[in-house]
């Protein structure tokens, strides 16, 4: 009985540590990003009017890299383009970086670095331009970079081809 009374005892003591946690008041920070969602058959988003062009397309592994996700690009009606990448990829090692291109015969453009948030495979991009027409921009190629400051495209490990919808 006397060791029961101490394991309840015991219990009661540590279900009271960290009562303060509830009284905490901390906020987050929120990050708003906003997609065009298709809305009675036609695509608008945000001041950028209507949808004019759309495509879309698999993103699969190069040589000996694993790797697979999506790609989409949008054109709007005051020019306003939006290309996005979702891409499930290991981590890069320290010093490395993944970076985007889409290339149209010798235009490679690059789209930036892709984001990790969560430290695992999961991994995106967003690139957007307000004036330029990239739609002939079809290819999409991933690499994996050192970061030594070297702007040329380095190891090809993903690769895409946005694929032109009407919707």
């Amino acid at each position: 009985m006397k060791n029961l009374s101490l394991l309840l005892l015991s219990v009661l003591l540590l279900s009271g540590c960290g009562g303060d946690r509830s009284e905490r008041q901390e906020e987050l920070d929120t990050e708003q990003i906003q997609y065009p969602i298709p809305t009675g058959g036609k695509v608008e988003f945000d001041k950028h009017g209507e949808e004019t062009w759309f495509a879309y397309g698999a993103m699969t592994e190069v040589g000996e890299y694993r790797a697979n996700g999506v790609t989409q690009a949008h054109q709007f009606e005051d020019g306003y383009y939006l290309h996005t990448v979702t891409l499930n990829i290991d981590p890069a090692e320290d010093g490395f970086f993944y970076e985007g291109w889409i290339v149209k015969g010798p235009s490679v453009i690059s789209t930036g670095h892709l984001s990790n948030y969560f430290s695992d495979s999961r991994h995106s991009l967003r690139f957007t331009s307000e004036d330029t027409d990239y739609t002939g921009h079809t290819k999409v190629i991933i690499t994996l970079e050192p970061d030594d400051g070297d702007p040329a495209p380095a190891t090809h490990v993903a690769e895409g081809e946005l694929k032109v919808t009407t919707r």
